[in-house]
């Protein structure tokens, strides 16, 4: 929406206050928050060649084009953890959901994408690092895909892959640890091309700068040709965009290391936003050439930001954690520029790898990081909390049909009511997994996928 142009939005947002006093109060708010872009390092972007620039092509958005019993990239089709899908068994008290499949799998912690009844993941195994195919209805492997050397980071915390395969027109894009990027025919497993984004963009390897880092992990975004990262950079390389055709890379922008959460695409105020979680900051790209829209100072002493950016009711939502916390924020325009205004900002939630989701006014997720963690509904118009419980603590979560999925590291699978007024659980599935679990579910065709860091598994959710 638009502020404050018309009539209705001045006796909407200020209660009646004539034009020149709405401009001041503006004025107040840009000045008094710490989102003010000018008070922030500059980000140029890079310059980039005419034929570069062309290979841009806006299009409609990968969630849009997606089919119906498909789990196309991290967190969905729509990169919010929330399905489509209906018809579901959603009272396992009464009907617990049948194991369909397991498979042993190597570690790591990539989540899975499901389309054309395949399955796909990437796992470890001795040395190496793999990208794996599975028909989606039996379990069976149809190949694996040697992707690179297998990954561990300083504080030796995990090995193996982090991200996620994304699937976009019967290719998948699947980024290492270490910066390796390849393409992949989804049917066959051939690699079409592979590329290191540290090699192409000039970003430094993280290794080289700090003991706390923990290896490449935002999943690749698919905007029209081309396919976003984040190698971690000072020098118009934070983010980076290489043709989705060719790994070539078209546009470099930001001076920001590295987060761990994923981007996504937004497109409200006639503008198409990539939003980007580095490790120091949430940053707003226009797509088409990489320019910097706008910048905010959001982060830890880590720079661990890891939960996605979640969009919702034309505002932004987002948390972290070692102290950092959540906020809420909105987008308006003043003369040309996209400005971010904060609507509210607390401690109350803070996601250390997992992203909330929003239901129907409502953030539900994890909150804690090195302590004992709990689970926790907010207010999404206040940020105040309305409900928390330790039977959840730390997990991964998706939502269907107003319920919530949640994993939890140890393994269990639980099933909780979307519900604001009260934590009201609807299942609670044990010994499924032993090993720490820190993959997000999927869930296509209503069967649930989850994955350990030792095998992957099955659930049938199909009503009953």
């Amino acid at each position: 929406m638009y502020w404050p142009e018309t009539r209705r939005a001045k006796r909407t947002l200020f209660g009646g206050l004539a034009l020149r006093q709405t401009a001041v109060y503006l004025m107040f708010l840009i000045l008094s928050t710490n989102l003010v872009s000018g008070q922030l390092p500059k980000i140029t972007p890079r310059t980039t060649k005419p034929a570069e620039a062309a290979a841009f092509t806006p299009s409609e958005s990968a969630d849009s084009q997606a089919e119906p019993g498909t789990w196309t990239s991290f967190l969905g089709n729509h990169r919010n953890g929330i399905s489509d899908e209906t018809d579901l068994n959603l009272d396992w008290n009464v009907h617990k959901p049948a194991v369909l499949w397991r498979v042993p799998l190597g570690g790591g912690y990539s989540s899975m994408v499901i389309a054309e009844g395949r399955l796909w993941t990437m796992a470890t195994h001795l040395t190496n690092d793999f990208v794996v195919c599975f028909d989606a209805r039996t379990g069976k492997k149809l190949w694996t895909t040697e992707a690179a050397p297998t990954y561990i980071d300083h504080q030796k915390q995990a090995r193996g892959p982090r991200s996620t395969p994304t699937y976009h027109e019967g290719k998948l894009y699947c980024l290492l640890p270490a910066g390796d990027l390849l393409c992949l025919n989804a049917k066959s497993g051939e690699v079409l091309w592979k590329v290191n984004i540290f090699q192409i963009s000039g970003a430094p390897r993280q290794e080289e700068q700090t003991l706390y880092y923990w290896g490449m992990s935002a999943s690749p975004l698919i905007e029209g040709d081309l396919v976003i990262l984040q190698p971690g950079g000072n020098n118009n390389n934070s983010v980076i965009a290489v043709n989705k055709d060719t790994g070539k890379l078209v546009w470099g922008v930001g001076n920001d290391p590295p987060g761990y959460g994923s981007p996504i695409v937004v497109d409200t105020l006639d503008q198409r936003q990539i939003i980007v979680p580095t490790g120091s900051s949430i940053l707003s790209l226009n797509p088409e050439e990489g320019s910097l829209l706008w910048r905010i100072v959001w982060g830890n002493k880590y720079n661990c930001n890891c939960a996605t950016p979640v969009w919702n009711d034309e505002s932004l939502f987002i948390s972290s954690a070692y102290g950092t916390g959540c906020m809420r924020f909105a987008l308006f325009r003043q003369n040309e520029e996209i400005r971010p205004i904060s609507q509210w900002k607390s401690l109350s939630l803070q996601n250390q790898f997992a992203t909330s989701i929003i239901k129907d006014g409502y953030i539900y997720g994890p909150h804690g990081d090195l302590a004992a963690a709990s689970y926790r509904c907010l207010d999404m118009q206040r940020g105040k909390i309305q409900w928390q419980t330790r039977r959840v603590g730390k997990c991964t979560q998706i939502a269907a049909e107003g319920h919530l999925i949640c994993l939890t590291e140890q393994g269990a699978l639980i099933l909780a009511e979307a519900n604001p007024t009260e934590y009201r659980e609807k299942g609670n599935l044990t010994g499924l997994l032993s090993f720490k679990a820190w993959a997000h579910p999927a869930l296509a065709n209503r069967r649930l996928y989850l994955r350990d860091e030792k095998r992957l598994i099955c659930l049938d959710l199909q009503e009953k």
